[in-house]
């Protein structure tokens, strides 16, 4: 593979993962409105359970992507704190669910700042009407001037492509990787959760699972993808008590939407935090439910990726 080998310890047990990092799975496009457009590689960094964690016949695999309002992050950190707790970072959730026998993924995908390009098949529903209070004050921190409905819709859709693309090279190299392909996992964190919803519920991205920390799936965008719950992966929502505006509003659209037409969902709304918070924060005090966000993820995909058979077949 296209990559360096490096070992790093779980954070969970003493127990060595090798990464590659920068692995190219797929290439898209920048500079999209302006007189020199051009490719740059997309990258991402492969998180390899120990060996004695791995198995005959293919690991369950977790595709994450980070947060960043479209605009900042990396898939090697996307910690943000802001008066407040920092969230743990994506490339931290793959360390820790490699160390317990998931090939994990943290990817790239195209920002706004790049001028993406947005591809032919969009999936926003009403492009100039998103919610941007979060975008717009990360534009104002990163001294950038404001953004119009254009922009913001590119770079939306620009990552759900490139997330779109994660899936497909993993699901192409699932043999030399050691992955189920029955059994991969896709989520995030804030825009790399809303990027995991659009690529699996709009461009119907092949998944058994989806991991949607403090992130969303527009309603009008749930009405227009989600009609039924038969054959459709399973949805794991976490959100903060004191979350993003619009996080607080669709969230709860998410639930209400899936009971309607039986899409299976695990909400979790967190007691006394924002739109930051580590994998260590309690949840809602439960006699028999997990007590933390990353025991959430863990009972979640255990339940989920130990099924095999369970995805959607391919469109």
């Amino acid at each position: 593979m296209d990559g360096q080998s490096n070992t790093v310890h779980g954070a969970t047990a003493e127990v060595a993962c090798d990464v590659e990092l920068d692995v190219e799975y797929s290439r898209g496009g920048i500079g999209y409105t302006t007189p020199d457009p051009r490719q740059r590689p997309l990258r991402l960094d492969i998180y390899h359970p120990p060996l004695a964690l791995r198995e005959v016949g293919g690991r369950p695999a977790l595709i994450l992507a980070f947060g960043g309002a479209f605009h900042r992050g990396s898939k090697e950190d996307d910690t943000v704190g802001e008066d407040g707790p920092k969230n743990t970072p994506i490339s931290e959730y793959c360390r820790r669910f490699a160390a317990r026998g998931y090939v994990c993924f943290s990817i790239d995908y195209r920002l706004i700042p790049e001028d993406p390009d947005p591809g032919t098949t969009p999936v926003l529903v009403d492009p100039d009407n998103v919610p941007r209070s979060r975008l717009d004050g990360v534009r104002r921190l990163m001294n950038l001037p404001p953004a119009t409905s254009a922009m913001i819709a590119n770079g939306i859709e620009a990552a759900a492509v490139d997330f779109t693309a994660a899936i497909g090279w993993v699901r192409a190299n699932a043999v030399r990787l050691a992955v189920d392909p029955s059994r991969i996992a896709v989520g995030g964190f804030s825009a790399g959760g809303r990027s995991a919803m659009h690529a699996v519920f709009a461009r119907q991205a092949e998944a058994a699972a989806v991991v949607c920390i403090s992130g969303y799936l527009g309603l009008e965008e749930l009405r227009r993808h989600v009609t039924s719950g038969a054959g459709e992966p399973p949805v794991l929502a976490l959100w903060g008590e004191r979350d993003l505006d619009y996080v607080l509003e669709q969230a709860p659209a998410l639930v209400e939407h899936a009971c309607t037409v039986g899409l299976p969902v695990t909400a979790h709304r967190i007691p006394g935090v924002g739109h930051f918070y580590p994998a260590s924060t309690p949840l809602a005090p439960s006699p028999s439910g997990p007590a933390t966000v990353e025991q959430a993820i863990e009972v979640f995909l255990a339940s989920t990726l130990q099924c095999a058979g369970s995805v959607r077949p391919n469109p």
